[in-house]
């Protein structure tokens, strides 16, 4: 039934599966630095509190890259964890996005919108955040496309354009 509903989206253009072991090993690193700023702001938070000390603004950016860290190293392993197997099939008329244990066929006229919120720079590479696009689809879901998956810019202008050209 996927397939014959897979079919109707017409010409296959292009796969784009993500690298989830990439996300991965990113959350692992991510996360280890977070850990290590937390190690370096504790005894900081203490001397301030037990001597008056007066290095609170590097104890506090100390915190904010921890928590920054732990968020970042949390949320992407979270992803790699739910996301085996995602891929990204363009098709003529739709697209098809597939993870283990669900498939989403989309025609152009089933999404209400493309964000993008990419950061293309030295760090938003290595993170996978140098494309961020968020594909709303009508039914009040969402897919989002990370610089993780192949070829994701090009997958990304490719949606952006077809789901313009198919809004009423």
């Amino acid at each position: 039934m996927v397939r014959e509903a897979e079919r109707a989206l017409g010409v296959f253009i292009s796969n784009h599966p993500t690298d989830n072991a990439r996300r991965g090993r990113v959350a692992i690193g991510v996360l280890l630095v977070g850990l290590a700023f937390a190690a370096a702001a504790t005894p900081m938070t203490f001397a301030i509190f037990a001597e008056r000390a007066h290095a609170v603004r590097l104890t506090g950016l100390l915190w904010g890259a921890a928590l920054i860290g732990i968020y970042g190293g949390v949320s992407n392993g979270l992803r790699t964890l739910r996301r085996h197997g995602e891929i990204f099939v363009l098709r003529e008329q739709g697209l098809v996005y597939r993870r283990t244990g669900e498939t989403r066929v989309l025609p152009w006229t089933a999404i209400r919108g493309v964000v993008e919120r990419g950061q293309d720079h030295a760090l938003g590479r290595l993170m996978g955040w140098d494309v961020h696009t968020v594909i709303r689809i009508r039914d009040g879901k969402r897919l989002l496309l990370t610089g993780y998956t192949e070829d994701a810019a090009r997958l990304a202008i490719a949606i952006r354009t077809a789901v313009a050209a198919n809004t009423p």
